[in-house]
């Protein structure tokens, strides 16, 4: 019985960590205000942006590449 639940337990737990494939990756997030400088090192490094009312989005994918290169 103490298996069976146990089975049960583990078969749940790998249910609920399932990946369904949907990511937010190209999800866009602020990074910081505009500046040349910033947008400058951005396409350095190959990072996709777009500015909207004087701020810089990045992909959230590239949060970390970002954050490295520009920081």
């Amino acid at each position: 019985m103490k298996k069976t639940l146990l089975i049960l337990g583990v078969l749940a737990l790998q249910a609920c960590s399932f990946n369904t494939g949907i990511t937010d990756e190209d999800e866009t997030i602020g990074w910081t205000e505009y500046s040349e400088s910033q947008t400058q090192r951005l396409e350095e490094n190959g990072i996709q942006y777009t500015i909207k009312d004087d701020y810089i989005y990045i992909l959230s994918k590239d949060l970390k590449k970002a954050s490295a290169c520009c920081s």
